[in-house]
């Protein structure tokens, strides 16, 4: 398959890659590693008599398989930084909304402190009211 694809693409477009970031880098290196020997591939006949004579479906030079890798590596690389820049809108705007986020939950935090606050007033106050009670109850004991 990969021999197939190398004598009928003499450019091999990077781009529908791109969606898979960096992480395809390796693959496509690992790809056109493994792809080598079909750069010198022959098809034989079955017959004997021209099993001599082969006959070369993809002749590349060298120089011209390394020109193949690298443009489509180019390709691959240059077109990254494009898809970051896509998302870096993106992530500006989760980073904007986390900052919200944080901002809503220490304000939530700053309220719930409040509440509990003010109940610890408000039973203290609770707590007085009793004991004065207590006392006037006692003075008007006493005077009667």
């Amino acid at each position: 398959a990969r021999c197939k694809i190398l004598m009928n693409h003499t450019h091999i477009d990077m781009v529908p890659f791109l969606r898979w970031g960096l992480k395809c880098l390796p693959l496509a290196v690992g790809w056109f590693e493994r792809s080598k020997p079909c750069t010198t591939l022959s098809i034989y006949e079955n017959d004997p008599d021209l099993r001599r004579r082969s006959s070369q479906v993809l002749d590349e030079s060298e120089e011209v398989y390394q020109s193949r890798i690298l443009t489509a590596l180019y390709e691959f690389v240059r077109g990254v930084p494009r898809k970051v820049l896509e998302r870096r809108d993106e992530l500006a705007l989760v980073a904007v909304y986390d900052d919200k986020i944080a901002m809503v939950e220490e304000e939530k935090k700053r309220i719930q402190e409040d509440v509990e606050s003010r109940k610890r007033k408000i039973t203290q106050l609770e707590e007085e009211n009793k004991r004065l009670r207590g006392i006037v109850e006692t003075v008007r004991n006493a005077l009667d």
